[in-house]
């Protein structure tokens, strides 16, 4: 396989009347799918014979999303998934990177990017879905001789340093390679109805969806109201009778706050895995005391390498301590380095990546690329990218054990988040002389701490409300710590140790 709409084909030759989405009232087969893809990839290439570029989709996420991603792909073209919800102002930074040649999105969406400045190649969904198709046998066999599988199949914009996201360019090959290991670990088969939580737009849902595609899986998109309802959210999951979930681990954990498991329990369920930051032993004890056949998982990567380390929970009781990372996937090979050099076995080092789950690195910022992606430092034989992802890790009993992050990066709500994206942003929008931003990992909540300019007192009211305008709402800080100085180290760097010692309840 060289291409990710050669799931879709496979599948449509052997099962296409099946249903393959279920989103509201909206439920669409394989062969419904294809239909619309091709429609919309006969559009795209009636509109420029461009290949391999930027196609964004602007939308809520729904059976038609999916369909415009893989019109796209059809097309020989990247699609790019947007947060529909994300302040306009981010919105209009991603587009300013990819220069997109064309939008796909609903009628308030193109309102929005009309009333943003934004009129030039937008179309609805409506229109180019409702081209009259081309020849399907040559557009398929046109796209495939022109692709490889290393060509880019999807952008997926994370959090920037400086203040502006990263694309990180996906392709085709990562994501076969993944698919193609989690049906083989996991015997996957086309029983499965898979409940759907992660955005499109975040690195998790790729597996639920080319699972979907690759194996003739139903594919269920949970509304997203009823993950701040857990009883409700268990009744979801049993009516639906979903037999797998691939969750970030908040939800795992507010379910068994809420002892959801008491009042439902999902009677079809099977699989349950977990992505982001680490499980409590305790919320994962809640689950499987009240779940005993289904099967636990915890599955590690990041948007740079999708997932790449897997720990299967072995029945009866989770682990003491920490949940383990585990083992790589198929064709990874994790790295543990220390100051360049291979961590000693009783040494905590950098988990570092290798492998087909690489991305290609950032879009149009080869700078952060190279600093990121590098040349594997243990050898210059020939050219072997390694990928830094700035997490601690050490081998303990022939497992990986995580160990925190090496840098100011941190995972909240399953999202990677750059505290200094939040903090160029807060710099600009209230009455502050210095900001800083560290996450509270025992509490869960994104803490900024802010020193007032000469100008006056900061209304933390009208704070909160500047940063909703410019970030997404899983960006904002919890809570606000005003302080007279901001305290600095003997570098003239914030000293983020002094403030996690004073005001965070974990101290680490």
């Amino acid at each position: 396989m060289r291409n990710l709409i050669e799931f879709l084909e496979d599948t449509c030759r052997e099962n296409g009347f099946n249903q393959a989405i279920e989103s509201g009232e909206s439920k669409m087969s394989f062969n419904e799918i294809r239909e619309a893809a091709l429609r919309i990839a006969s559009s795209i290439i009636k509109l420029s014979d461009c290949k391999k570029k930027m196609i964004a989709v602007y939308m809520p996420k729904n059976a038609q999303f999916l369909c415009a991603m893989m019109g796209i792909l059809y097309s020989g073209n990247i699609y790019i998934p947007m947060d529909y919800r994300a302040p306009i102002k981010r919105t209009l930074l991603i587009f300013d990177i990819t220069k997109p040649i064309l939008i796909i999105t609903d009628a308030k969406g193109k309102q929005t990017l009309s009333e943003a400045g934004i009129d030039k190649g937008v179309d609805t969904y409506e229109s180019v879905s409702s081209t009259t198709a081309v020849d399907s046998e040559w557009l398929v066999s046109n796209t495939l001789s022109l692709m490889q599988d290393t060509d880019p199949a999807y952008l997926l914009f994370t959090s920037g340093s400086t203040g502006i996201p990263k694309g990180v360019v996906i392709p085709h090959r990562r994501a076969i390679n993944y698919i193609h290991w989690a049906i083989t670990n996991f015997s996957v088969s086309g029983s499965e109805i898979i409940g759907n939580q992660a955005p499109f737009y975040f690195t998790v849902s790729a597996m639920d969806i080319f699972l979907c595609l690759a194996t003739g899986s139903k594919l269920c998109i949970i509304p997203e109201n009823l993950f701040s309802h857990p009883v409700k959210l268990m009744q979801f999951v049993d009516e639906r009778k979903i037999t797998l979930i691939f969750w970030v681990s908040s939800v795992y954990h507010q379910v068994a706050k809420a002892n959801a498991l008491d009042a439902v329990r999902p009677g079809l369920l099977r699989r349950a895995w977990f992505v982001g930051e680490p499980l409590s032993t305790h919320s994962l004890a809640y689950w499987m005391e009240h779940l005993p056949e289904v099967e636990f998982v915890n599955l590690y990567g990041s948007t740079e390498t999708d997932m790449t380390i897997c720990y299967i929970v072995p029945r009866g009781k989770p682990p003491e301590g920490s949940i383990p990372l585990g083992y790589p996937c198929a064709n990874t090979e994790i790295l543990l380095l220390k100051d360049g050099n291979a961590a000693a076995s009783d040494e905590i080092g950098e988990i570092c990546v290798r492998g087909s789950c690489l991305a290609l690195g950032y879009y149009k910022d080869i700078e952060k690329t190279q600093s990121s992606f590098t040349q594997n430092p243990l050898h210059n034989d020939y050219i072997d990218c390694v990928y830094h992802t700035g997490d601690l890790g050490e081998i303990r009993d022939g497992l990986l054990v995580f160990h925190g992050r090496k840098d100011h990066q941190f995972k909240h709500l399953g999202y990677r988040i750059e505290a200094g994206e939040i903090e160029a942003v807060a710099a600009g929008v209230a009455k502050t002389k210095s900001v800083c931003v560290l996450y509270d990992s025992g509490k869960k909540q994104i803490v900024l701490f802010y020193e007032p300019n000469e100008e006056g007192e900061v209304d933390e009211l009208v704070f909160r409300r500047s940063l909703l305008s410019e970030l997404p709402v899983y960006m904002v800080p919890t809570r606000f710590v005003r302080l007279d100085e901001m305290p600095y180290n003997a570098n003239r760097k914030k000293d983020r140790l002094l403030l996690k010692k004073m005001y965070l309840k974990d101290g680490d």
